[in-house]
């Protein structure tokens, strides 16, 4: 992973996502170019980015428009609960639930979308089989990405560092996990029909 080529590719993904409805295309270019630079394919970064971009614009923004309301959603919810004195317990394993399949469908969603040229319904379908054939590795997935936003977060000094590579490092993260998924299940096909179809 070479700095230059992060630094090159969160640029462009925070410029092309400031339209916001564009996060998502976004998003999706930053993992075609990603998926590429995990082994050292990625070529002219620009010229990826924007290729990526342009393939799964439509895509992306529909399954951003599906990402975003439902984000929104679980931080309500989650407001709701922190700022209740007495919950019911069965409100809270919802939001856990909910949360839960919300982070398994968006963290393979995209990576989906930059690599494969299937309709939403069957990214999101694959997005469930994958975390439910490769649920470990989908949680440690999920616990690295956390580490790694809490430490974006942590103040005001790693806030401004990550906003210069923060976003790809979290895609870098995904990227690398989910190829290695995928090129399993590429390679057994035949024997999981029906979870990825190119």
């Amino acid at each position: 992973m070479r700095i230059l080529d992060v630094l090159t590719v969160n640029i462009l993904w925070l410029l092309c996502s400031l339209p916001i409805i564009t996060i998502g295309a976004s998003t999706c270019a930053a993992f075609y170019v990603t998926q590429k630079m995990v082994d050292d394919e990625e070529g002219y970064v620009s010229r990826q980015f924007f290729k990526g971009f342009k393939d799964n614009l439509k895509q992306g923004t529909i399954m951003w428009l599906f990402t975003a309301p439902s984000i929104y959603v679980c931080y309500l919810i989650w407001q709701l609960i922190s700022k209740s004195d007495d919950i019911n317990f069965i409100i809270i394993l919802g939001a856990i639930l909910y949360t839960a399949i919300i982070a398994f469908v968006n963290i393979y969603s995209y990576a989906q979308i930059a690599r494969y040229k299937n309709g939403l319904k069957m990214i999101i379908r694959n997005s469930v089989a994958i975390t439910s054939i490769y649920f470990p590795r989908t949680i440690l997935m999920i616990l690295i990405v956390a580490l790694e936003v809490a430490i974006i977060f942590w103040n005001h000094y790693t806030l401004a560092v990550g906003a210069f590579i923060g976003p790809e490092i979290i895609i870098y993260t995904i990227a690398g996990m989910t190829k290695k998924i995928f090129l399993q299940i590429e390679r057994h096909e035949n024997e999981n029909s029906g979870t990825i179809n190119q």
